[in-house]
């Protein structure tokens, strides 16, 4: 159970953590590159001469292709070394006089884990909505459906992200296995098991193809071949299970690893 006192301590490591983002500019960064995206969104079809899509859900669904790059790039600079940096810098236990359990500074870094990636991607649908609105003239509760989807899994990738770091000596290591595990490995996972005539819902980057696929219907691929097709409830539930284990598993880990002195 966490008491009143740790969960003081808790949202102290929450706003520690979020000023250190701010002083290493990574939340600068995520901003930079997100105008750099809707900039480009929004610039290249009147350049090229080319019609912005009729309907909100179309429109959207531009924005929604890069979605899971933005959520995967938060879960790198916000979560992948948050644990494992803690044991070379040990910050959590300098913010306080007395000493502090280790399950509340896992909690209070999840939450500026959290808070930072979900500000990252809800700027990005209010800016991509209030697009939509201005050029089509409506909105739908699609495009809503997509933003909640898309926060589902960057927390998601928010848990397996502190699993990692929970286990991994090193900063490095944790960045760059969390980026190529949602860029690369479970992709190669997911098609290895559907040509193995397995359907991967169990695979983060399969499941996050409902993120898209509410605004427009996904494809069928050519004829006589099947495609797989993610189910919104199944995917959510793949998404809960792995940031709930991934955080059970990181606080467990993070309270059995000795602290270098």
């Amino acid at each position: 159970m966490i008491a009143g006192e740790d969960l003081r301590q808790a949202f102290v490591v929450t706003s520690y953590e979020i000023r250190k983002y701010l002083r290493s500019r990574r939340l600068l960064g995520m901003m930079v590159l997100l105008a750099l995206i809707i900039g480009l969104i929004l610039g290249l079809p009147p350049a090229l001469g080319s019609p912005y899509p009729s309907t909100a859900n179309a429109f959207v669904g531009t924005f929604a292709g890069f979605t899971a790059l933005f959520a995967v790039l938060c879960g790198v600079l916000f979560a992948a070394d948050a644990l494992c940096s803690e044991h070379e810098k040990r910050t959590g236990y300098f913010l306080f006089p007395n000493p502090v359990r280790r399950e509340t500074i896992v909690l209070g870094k999840l939450l500026a884990s959290l808070a930072a990636s979900w500000t990252i991607l809800l700027i990005y649908y209010g800016v991509a909505s209030a697009a939509a609105l201005a050029v089509t003239g409506g909105l739908t509760w699609e495009v809503g459906l997509s933003a909640a989807y898309a926060l589902a899994y960057v927390t998601c990738i928010v848990g397996v992200a502190f699993l990692l770091s929970s286990v991994l000596k090193g900063t490095i290591a944790a960045t760059v296995l969390t980026f190529f595990l949602f860029t690369l490995i479970f992709t190669i996972v997911g098609a290895l098991l559907f040509v193995g005539k397995v359907d991967p819902w169990f695979i983060p980057t399969d499941a996050a193809g409902i993120i898209s696929n509410i605004l427009s219907a996904p494809g069928q691929g050519p004829p006589g071949l099947r495609a797989f097709v993610p189910e919104p409830a199944i995917s959510l539930a793949v998404f809960a299970g792995y940031f709930v284990i991934g955080s059970i598993v990181a606080t467990v880990m993070f309270r059995r690893r000795e602290l270098k002195t």
